[in-house]
C-alpha cells in the first residue's frame, strides 16, 4: 500500500521542466559543496561545470522540488526523490540535486500554490520475517507445495518486488508513472474525490528469473481539492501482485 499526495496545475499542462540556470548567479552556501565537486571533476577529467542555482528573485528559496531527468540513467535513490519537497538547511539522504557525482537532477524552488510536485510512500511494513527463495525454492514448492498460493512476504521477496516496482520498472518507475495517471484522473473527476484503476505487465527478472514478467494492478482512492490554479490529491493505493507458475522448463510463471 503506498500514499500519494500530489499538487498539479488543474488544467491540462504537461509535466513542469527544471531549468537549470547558467550564469554568474551569487551562490549559496548549500550549493558550495557540488561547485567543488564539479570543479574537482573538470580538473580531473574536463568536465564542463553546470549547476542548479535558485535565482536572486525566488520566492521560496529554502525548499526545492526534486527533478530527476526519469530516464534509465537516474539511480534508483533519485527516482524516490523525484517531485519530492526538501528544504535546503536539511538534505535527504542522497544529499542534494548534482551533488553525487554525474547526478543530473536538478533543484526546482518551491513555491507554495504554484509549484507542482509529488510525494508517493510505502505505508504498509516491507520487512519479512521468512528466508528468501531461491530459483530452486520455486521449482520445489511447484512438484511439493500442491498448487498452495504464497505470499511475496512468505518467499522473502516483499521488500525487492515492491522498491524495484515502485522506483525502476519502466525505467523511471511505478511511482513516477501512477502521480502523472492519478493527476490526469483527478483533472477529469467530480471534485472532491478521484479513482484510478491500473495494472500492467512488467519484468521482475532482475528480482528473481522465476519471477519474469509478473502483472501488478491495483487502485488508487483519495480527495482532490482545488485551491486556485491547482489541485491538492490526497489518498492511498493499493498494489496486488499476480504471477503463475506453470512448469520448470518455463520459470516465467509462477503464484506468488
Amino acid at each position: 500500500m503506498g500514499r500519494n499526495r500530489r499538487t498539479v496545475p488543474t488544467g491540462r499542462t504537461g509535466p513542469i521542466t527544471a531549468r537549470t540556470v547558467r550564469g554568474t548567479s551569487p551562490m549559496t552556501l548549500h550549493r558550495a559543496d557540488t561547485y567543488r565537486l564539479r570543479f574537482d571533476r573538470y580538473l580531473r577529467q574536463g568536465t564542463s561545470i553546470e549547476l542548479p542555482l535558485e535565482r536572486k528573485d525566488d520566492l521560496s528559496p529554502e525548499r526545492y522540488v526534486w527533478r530527476s531527468r526519469r530516464d534509465e540513467k537516474v539511480r534508483p535513490a533519485h527516482r524516490a526523490n523525484d517531485g519530492r519537497i526538501f528544504s535546503w538547511s536539511t538534505p535527504p539522504e542522497t544529499g542534494h540535486p548534482g551533488m553525487e557525482p554525474d547526478c543530473r537532477c536538478v533543484a526546482v524552488p518551491h513555491r507554495e500554490g504554484e509549484t507542482e510536485f509529488a510525494e508517493h510512500t510505502f505505508t504498509s511494513g516491507l520487512a519479512s520475517s521468512y528466508g528468501r527463495w531461491e530459483d530452486s525454492d520455486f521449482v520445489w514448492h511447484l512438484f511439493t507445495g500442491g498448487g498452495r498460493t504464497v505470499t511475496l512476504e512468505e518467499i522473502g521477496h516483499l521488500r525487492e518486488i515492491a522498491e524495484y516496482h515502485a522506483y525502476s520498472s519502466g525505467g523511471d518507475g511505478a511511482f513516477r508513472r501512477l502521480s502523472d495517471q492519478i493527476a490526469d484522473a483527478a483533472r477529469d473527476s467530480t471534485p472532491g474525490s478521484v479513482h484510478h484503476d491500473f495494472g500492467k505487465a512488467n519484468d521482475f527478472g532482475d528480482v528473481a528469473f522465476s519471477h519474469g514478467n509478473s502483472t501488478v494492478a491495483g487502485a488508487f482512492d483519495g480527495t482532490a481539492e482545488r485551491r486556485g490554479n491547482m489541485i491538492s490529491i490526497a489518498g492511498e493505493t493499493n498494489f496486488n501482485f499476480y504471477d503463475v507458475f506453470t512448469g520448470p522448463v518455463d520459470l516465467r510463471d509462477f503464484a506468488a
